[in-house]
């Protein structure tokens, strides 16, 4: 895999901010990323809204892990070019994975009136066109206005807030579909209310 050079792509969704990344990561560390999540413990237990079944599995990320490892403290690097002056706080990370079958629903990341940031990583290595797996991005109108399709390193940034779905593979498919999802609040933690979990 040869190095790219980094290309951000911005658009509005009902006027939040959404950015595709190509190239931000170095081709070595998407390589071994995409070794090393093949190797972690998945769960069925990740929901998409508290209303609907767990319907895809999923591993977490321990807090720990986010302050010192270097993939995702470039993932946050990223996220703060693209949101330049914002406090961005580590909340959640965790790898989905899914399979033929699996049902993700359309949700939102975080209420509609907070600004926090969302970091959605593609993971594998290789990815057909035919096999689905992309992200769907709707409008506070319901109306879907943007389909990215997964591609090794690539990054989607966006407000947590941007209603979306991620799909699942299609029986032409028979791998799992690996994404990693990093979410940060943004904004000043003494004017936060606590978060709950």
């Amino acid at each position: 895999m040869e190095s790219a050079e980094p290309k951000a792509r911005r658009l509005l969704i009902s006027g939040r901010e959404l950015f595709i990344c190509d190239g931000f990561i170095e081709p070595a560390l998407v390589t071994k990323i995409g070794n090393i999540v093949k190797s972690l413990h998945y769960q069925r237990k990740e929901k998409s809204r508290p209303d609907v079944p767990a319907a895809a599995a999923s591993a977490d990320i321990a807090d720990s892990v986010l302050t010192v490892d270097p993939f995702f403290l470039r993932l946050r690097q990223v996220a703060e070019q693209m949101f330049p002056g914002e406090v961005l706080r580590d909340q959640r990370a965790y790898v989905n994975s899914s399979v033929y079958g699996d049902t993700y629903y359309a949700h939102r990341d975080c209420s509609a009136h907070r600004n926090h940031v969302t970091v959605l990583y593609y993971v594998n290595l290789e990815w057909q066109t035919d096999w689905g797996g992309e992200t769907i991005f709707y409008d506070d109108d319901n109306e879907a206005q943007l389909v990215v399709a997964p591609k090794a390193g690539r990054m989607v940034i966006s407000r947590g807030a941007i209603l979306h779905r991620g799909t699942v593979p299609t029986r032409a498919c028979h791998e799992e579909r690996f994404t990693i999802a990093y979410k940060l609040l943004s904004g000043d933690p003494v004017n936060d209310p606590p978060r709950l979990t």
